[in-house]
């Protein structure tokens, strides 16, 4: 006879986990992931091999019809050119137009040394010399609108730019400083710039009184 509690008996022992281990786990991953890039890496060299066979569309004939449709566009973009680019500088005489005036440079005096009033006894003098722009400005627009000569450029052959001088302009009655045009009118000033001794003149760049347009370009470098 037993006497007292008496313990329970102990649990049965588990059975093994049958189920992967951790390494196992690894090395499986492991080894589908390498499956893995290796067909891509083959599948890869499949479509760069059939890109370059000669047989694929665009390459049968590497020197014939895209070379030619190349060459084609090419001096076409070249005929084009001055459309892409700035358009060539008109010449002294030319009539070039920007927004709503018309210009039409009729000569370029590259020798001034002094501008006067109409009594010729008040003169104005340069700092360098003057170059003086006789110039004809039509309103082609449909509204009124000021000829400003602040606003039209003398540049040289190294790109500096150079304004117009008022007071000048104002001394000689040149009917170029804020000159209100009429649509249909046009109007015979001059433009009087003043510049170092020893520059080489290249362009005119002249805008309407909107300047919002491209200028129209004149030549000046053989003035």
């Amino acid at each position: 006879m037993v006497y007292g509690n008496v313990p329970p008996p102990p649990p049965p022992p588990q059975p093994p986990n049958r189920g992967m281990s951790t390494g196992a786990k690894i090395g499986l991953g492991c080894g589908l992931a390498a499956a893995l890039g290796f067909l891509l890496l083959i599948g890869g060299c499949v479509a760069l091999l059939v890109s370059s066979s000669p047989d694929s569309d665009g390459s049968a004939n590497p020197s014939g019809g895209g070379g030619d449709d190349g060459g084609a566009e090419g001096s076409g973009g070249g005929s084009d050119g001055g459309g892409s680019g700035e358009e060539e500088p008109a010449a002294i005489g030319d009539t070039v137009e920007s927004g709503a005036f018309a210009f039409t440079v009729t000569g370029v005096d590259t020798g001034v040394t002094e501008v006067s009033d109409e009594s010729g006894f008040v003169t104005e003098t340069p700092d360098g010399r003057y170059v003086v722009v006789d110039v004809t400005v039509e309103n082609i627009g449909d509204e009124s609108g000021y000829f400003d000569s602040s606003s039209q450029k003398l540049v040289d052959v190294d790109g500096k730019e150079y304004s117009t001088d008022t007071a000048a302009e104002i001394m000689a009655d040149t009917d170029s400083f804020l000159n209100e045009i009429n649509p249909g009118n046009k109007v015979e000033g001059q433009l009087i710039f003043d510049v170092p001794e020893g520059v080489e003149l290249d362009r005119l760049e002249l805008r309407d009184f909107i300047s919002l347009d491209s200028s129209a370009v004149v030549d000046v470098s053989g003035a």
